[in-house]
Protein backbone atom coordinates (compact mmCIF):
# COMPACT_ATOMS: atom_id res chain seq x y z
CA UNK A 1 0.00 0.00 0.00
CA UNK A 2 3.15 1.89 0.61
CA UNK A 3 3.44 2.49 -3.39
CA UNK A 4 -0.73 3.38 -4.08
CA UNK A 5 -0.21 7.51 -4.07
CA UNK A 6 2.62 6.85 -6.71
CA UNK A 7 0.76 4.08 -8.56
CA UNK A 8 -2.20 6.50 -8.45
CA UNK A 9 0.26 9.34 -9.84
CA UNK A 10 1.40 7.25 -13.08
CA UNK A 11 -2.11 6.07 -13.94
CA UNK A 12 -3.95 8.84 -14.26
CA UNK A 13 -1.57 10.66 -16.99
CA UNK A 14 -1.78 7.74 -18.30
CA UNK A 15 -5.57 7.02 -18.09
CA UNK A 16 -5.93 10.86 -19.81
CA UNK A 17 -3.30 10.18 -22.35
CA UNK A 18 -5.19 6.76 -23.85
CA UNK A 19 -8.65 8.92 -24.40
CA UNK A 20 -9.07 11.74 -26.98
CA UNK A 21 -10.00 15.08 -26.92
CA UNK A 22 -13.30 14.89 -28.93
CA UNK A 23 -13.98 11.23 -26.92
CA UNK A 24 -13.80 12.77 -23.48
CA UNK A 25 -15.60 16.24 -24.49
CA UNK A 26 -17.22 15.51 -27.37
CA UNK A 27 -21.07 14.56 -27.66
CA UNK A 28 -22.14 10.71 -28.44
CA UNK A 29 -25.11 12.28 -30.75
CA UNK A 30 -25.02 14.92 -32.97
CA UNK A 31 -27.65 17.59 -33.40
CA UNK A 32 -28.90 18.82 -36.43
CA UNK A 33 -30.93 22.21 -36.61
CA UNK A 34 -34.15 22.64 -39.18
CA UNK A 35 -35.53 26.36 -39.61
CA UNK A 36 -38.10 27.34 -41.63
CA UNK A 37 -39.56 31.74 -41.72
CA UNK A 38 -42.83 30.33 -42.21
CA UNK A 39 -42.70 27.82 -39.61
CA UNK A 40 -43.57 25.35 -41.83
CA UNK A 41 -43.85 21.84 -40.74
CA UNK A 42 -41.96 18.95 -42.66
CA UNK A 43 -40.93 15.63 -42.21
CA UNK A 44 -36.95 14.43 -41.94
CA UNK A 45 -35.55 11.38 -43.38
CA UNK A 46 -32.12 10.43 -43.31
CA UNK A 47 -30.72 7.82 -45.93
CA UNK A 48 -34.48 6.60 -46.08
CA UNK A 49 -35.51 6.72 -42.83
CA UNK A 50 -38.00 8.96 -40.53
CA UNK A 51 -35.95 10.64 -37.95
CA UNK A 52 -38.27 13.15 -37.11
CA UNK A 53 -40.14 16.77 -38.11
CA UNK A 54 -39.22 19.95 -38.77
CA UNK A 55 -38.68 23.02 -37.44
CA UNK A 56 -36.70 22.24 -34.55
CA UNK A 57 -33.97 19.85 -33.40
CA UNK A 58 -33.04 16.61 -34.20
CA UNK A 59 -30.47 14.54 -32.10
CA UNK A 60 -29.20 11.62 -33.47
CA UNK A 61 -26.56 9.38 -32.11
CA UNK A 62 -22.71 10.65 -33.59
CA UNK A 63 -22.11 7.14 -35.53
CA UNK A 64 -25.75 7.21 -37.07
CA UNK A 65 -24.77 10.20 -39.78
CA UNK A 66 -22.30 8.82 -42.48
CA UNK A 67 -20.31 10.90 -44.83
CA UNK A 68 -22.58 11.21 -47.89
CA UNK A 69 -25.79 10.46 -45.73
CA UNK A 70 -28.34 11.49 -47.84
CA UNK A 71 -31.00 14.08 -45.70
CA UNK A 72 -34.37 14.79 -47.43
CA UNK A 73 -36.70 17.89 -46.23
CA UNK A 74 -40.40 16.20 -47.18
CA UNK A 75 -43.95 17.78 -46.83
CA UNK A 76 -47.37 16.60 -48.44
CA UNK A 77 -47.54 19.24 -51.78
CA UNK A 78 -44.45 20.66 -51.71
CA UNK A 79 -41.07 19.69 -53.35
CA UNK A 80 -38.35 17.55 -51.69
CA UNK A 81 -35.30 19.00 -50.47
CA UNK A 82 -32.35 16.82 -50.62
CA UNK A 83 -28.86 17.13 -49.04
CA UNK A 84 -25.68 15.30 -48.76
CA UNK A 85 -23.96 14.99 -45.32
CA UNK A 86 -20.57 15.28 -45.12
CA UNK A 87 -18.38 14.17 -41.93
CA UNK A 88 -15.44 16.30 -41.05
CA UNK A 89 -13.02 16.35 -38.67
CA UNK A 90 -13.40 19.30 -35.90
CA UNK A 91 -10.28 21.38 -35.91
CA UNK A 92 -10.13 22.23 -32.38
CA UNK A 93 -10.16 18.37 -31.53
CA UNK A 94 -7.51 17.44 -33.82
CA UNK A 95 -5.26 20.01 -32.97
CA UNK A 96 -5.14 19.37 -29.03
CA UNK A 97 -4.63 15.93 -29.58
CA UNK A 98 -2.10 16.62 -31.77
CA UNK A 99 -0.62 18.88 -29.21
CA UNK A 100 -0.97 16.03 -25.99
CA UNK A 101 1.30 13.70 -28.14
CA UNK A 102 -1.07 12.33 -31.08
CA UNK A 103 -2.02 9.20 -29.63
CA UNK A 104 -5.11 10.81 -28.72
CA UNK A 105 -5.77 11.55 -31.96
CA UNK A 106 -5.54 7.77 -33.12
CA UNK A 107 -8.17 6.72 -30.24
CA UNK A 108 -10.63 9.80 -31.54
CA UNK A 109 -10.65 8.80 -35.21
CA UNK A 110 -11.05 5.24 -34.87
CA UNK A 111 -14.39 5.85 -32.03
CA UNK A 112 -15.61 8.34 -34.68
CA UNK A 113 -15.57 11.02 -32.02
CA UNK A 114 -13.80 13.70 -34.12
CA UNK A 115 -16.06 13.78 -36.90
CA UNK A 116 -18.86 16.36 -36.88
CA UNK A 117 -21.38 16.78 -39.58
CA UNK A 118 -21.57 19.52 -42.56
CA UNK A 119 -24.10 21.03 -42.33
CA UNK A 120 -25.34 20.71 -39.34
CA UNK A 121 -28.19 24.01 -39.76
CA UNK A 122 -30.36 24.10 -42.55
CA UNK A 123 -33.01 26.84 -43.36
CA UNK A 124 -35.42 25.39 -45.57
CA UNK A 125 -38.15 26.70 -47.91
CA UNK A 126 -40.69 24.84 -48.54
CA UNK A 127 -41.78 25.08 -52.14
CA UNK A 128 -45.48 24.42 -53.44
CA UNK A 129 -45.76 21.55 -56.40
Amino acid sequence: MKHAPLLLILLVPLFILSQGCATILGSWRNTLVFENEKEQTAEIYLDGELIGNAPGKIHLDSRRIQHGSTLKIKATGHETQEYMILRKPHPAYVVVDALVGGIPLGIDYSTGQIYRPKPRKFLYELKPL
